[in-house]
């Protein structure tokens, strides 16, 4: 089966707005049903040019998701497009009138003729009420080519897509398969360095699809195995996911939707021991995505933002003699903060990481993007490790590699303390 996509919109094409949307649908055609699109198509709002790629993609493929442009704006044009495509008018749904006067009544907004807009579709399209916006999605068949259309809001399209879209491509494609998905998350391990560890492991798994995702600093191995019965595929990807840990060995941290975070709190959570954090560099962001996890108050106890040399002191304890011999950005002065925090906070691990984020700073021995990061466990001196994020020119870059290196350090000391 053929599936592409169209999204429409001059703020795709001037990089005002990044489509995360056509992300969304490929995961989960491919997570659910063992499809994958063939290609996708970006459009400005120009009504020739959609109409153009609507008839390209229409000709050649079984189905095409088009997003965008369905909006009350006069710059909304999708639906026009789609009538004149079609060979149909524009009608007025009764249905999607009715949705959009209840929704705007049941907020206390007045509706307006161009919110009006927004009920009217092509002449014989099946209509679906949008439960989380305004305008409806709408299909349409012409030739063998299942169109359908979605708002472009994230949410909206996220909602429509899961509950609509793809049951619709399902009865399309008929049965595919029994499709297992797991997906294998590593930090630490550039994605070409992945690739080289499994494609050994490729002839090996013939039932099984070796995919990759950068999800920067991380990079995830994608397991998708389809097989005519469940048991085999269940079967065919339990092998190939022991095998692919066996290879990865602790490069791998979490899989599915578990995160760095949330595995160095389920190692503290394990061992009931507690966790504080001292943060230079990274201002805040390892604190930000530990307390991104529910429950997080079980393991961390608190962490500090001690950005300049007189904070590292006061707050943390760090020698005004360390900071003179050594500087702000070295491994003592990483090793005391670390030693600080966990005496101040009376925690069992102390994670703490200091550097150039740049673009300015650094020296000839320690240049921007060189961090250094100190781990304390239990009655143990600071381990430091010294590393160099080479982002220099990309400040945000530097303080998010930072980050997750100083939680993983954290989660290795964490398992090799369990070992």
């Amino acid at each position: 089966m053929r599936i592409e996509t169209v999204c429409t919109g001059d703020e795709l094409l001037t990089g005002l707005t990044i489509d995360t949307n056509s992300r969304y649908f490929q995961t989960r055609l491919l997570d659910t049903l063992g499809l994958t699109v063939t290609r996708n198509m970006v459009v400005g709002d120009v009504p020739e040019e959609i109409i153009e790629v609507l008839s390209q993609a229409a000709a050649r493929s079984d189905a095409v998701l088009v997003s965008g442009g369905l909006g009350p704006t006069s710059d909304d044009y999708t639906a026009e497009c789609a009538a004149k495509f079609g060979g149909v008018p524009l009608v007025e749904s009764i249905a999607a009138r009715t949705h959009l006067e209840d929704r705007f009544r049941s907020r206390g907004y007045a509706l307006t003729a161009n919110n009006l807009r927004q009920a009217l579709v092509p002449e014989g399209a099946e209509v679906i009420l949008n439960a989380v916006g305004s305008a409806p999605m709408f299909a349409m068949t012409v030739g063998r080519c299942l169109l359908m259309f979605v708002p472009g809001v994230p949410k909206e399209y996220l909602h429509l897509v899961e509950h609509e879209v793809l049951p619709r491509v399902k009865q399309r494609a008929g049965h595919t398969g029994y499709a297992r998905l797991k997906l294998l998350k590593t930090v630490g391990l550039p994605e070409s360095h992945l690739d080289a560890k499994i494609r050994p492991l490729y002839p090996l798994h013939p039932k099984v699809t070796f995919g990759y995702r950068t999800h920067a600093p991380e990079n995830h191995l994608k397991l998708l195995a389809v097989a005519e019965d469940p048991a085999l595929a269940e079967a065919a990807l339990a092998a190939a996911e022991a095998a692919s840990r066996e290879v990865l060995g602790d490069f791998v941290f979490a899989e599915g939707d578990e995160s760095l975070a949330g595995a160095v709190g389920a190692l503290l959570r394990a061992r009931k021991q507690t966790l504080a954090v001292a943060e230079s560099c990274t201002g805040g962001r390892i604190c930000a995505a530990m307390t991104s996890e529910a429950g997080a108050s079980d393991w961390l106890i608190g962490g500090a933002v001690a950005y300049r040399e007189s904070a590292k002191e006061t707050w943390l304890g760090v020698k005004h003699a360390t900071l003179v011999a050594h500087t702000a950005v070295s491994g003592e002065v990483a090793a005391e903060m670390a030693s600080g925090a966990r005496a101040a906070l009376k925690a069992d691990w102390a994670v703490s990481v200091t550097g150039y984020a740049g673009p300015t700073g650094g020296d000839a021995k320690n240049p921007v993007g060189t961090i250094f990061i100190a781990v304390q466990g239990p009655e143990a001196p600071p381990a430091v490790e010294r590393h160099h994020c080479a982002f220099a020119n990309d400040r945000d870059r530097v303080q998010q590699f930072a980050a997750w290196t100083a939680m993983e350090s954290l989660r290795r000391a964490l398992r090799g303390a369990a070992r």
